[in-house]
């Protein structure tokens, strides 16, 4: 299978992954890393930082994307899947979880990022209240807020068009399906196609959009949903 649950040894494989992956990309490259072209190395910081924050979240599920070269595993692409929502299915992921402690990592040889705009580290954070609403009760029976959402997928660019993407989308969208739940993802710029054709049912709104949005007018932004059977965009 070219898909499993990571483990912390995959950290260093990961972050080269999304170091590589969205290195030029309009957000996490252009917009939080101006400087880094300059300081090329310093981008695997944030990776890093990123990574171990997603292993000491309870309700998400990191998974690994991997080939075999020379009989051995190579990891070469991530998707994190947080599961959203206040039912059984949220309690059942945070029951499955491990805190692996900060030992299960490797030191840092530095923290100091050279490459990023400071005042950009937290754009999604500090964005999130402009399309938090896209997440509410809604008038169907199951809410929008219970679902698998999609955090971060992402293939190392040597390995791509070989259906490892599409992998790591289907693990969610299949969880999503069994629980009788929804599944969302904030796609980067060009993405909503591949998205849409994974299983995605429609994008529903430009998370970039709205007065003194940080986000606004950065290229990407869609936010796609996957409906619970049944249930539609009401």
């Amino acid at each position: 299978m070219p898909i499993r649950l990571a483990t912390p040894s995959d950290e260093p494989a990961i972050v080269s992954a999304c170091t590589a992956a969205f290195f030029d990309e309009a957000l996490f490259g252009r917009v939080i890393h101006p400087h880094r072209h300059e300081y090329p190395e310093d981008v695997e910081i944030f990776w890093h930082e990123q990574i171990r924050h997603s292993w000491r979240e309870p309700n998400n599920k990191i998974l690994v994307a991997i080939t075999i070269e020379k009989g051995e595993e190579k990891v070469v692409g991530v998707a994190v899947w947080q599961r959203q929502g206040d039912d059984e299915g949220r309690k059942k992921v945070e029951a499955e979880w491990v805190d692996v402690g900060p030992d299960a990592f490797r030191p840092l040889p530095s923290t100091v990022n050279r490459a990023i705009d400071p005042n950009k580290r937290t754009i999604l954070e500090d964005s999130y209240p402009y399309y938090s609403h896209h997440w509410s009760p809604s008038k169907n029976s199951i809410p929008r807020s219970r679902n698998w959402y999609l955090s971060l997928c992402c293939v190392h660019p040597s390995y791509e068009h070989r259906g490892l993407g599409r992998e790591l989308v289907h693990w969610g969208l299949e969880r999503a399906r069994e629980e009788g739940v929804h599944a969302s993802v904030l796609a980067s710029h060009n993405n909503d196609p591949f998205y849409l054709r994974c299983g995605f049912d429609e994008i529903v709104a430009d998370c970039t959009e709205g007065e003194e949005n940080p986000l606004q007018g950065v290229e990407g932004g869609s936010l796609l949903f996957m409906w619970a059977k049944g249930q539609d965009k009401g």
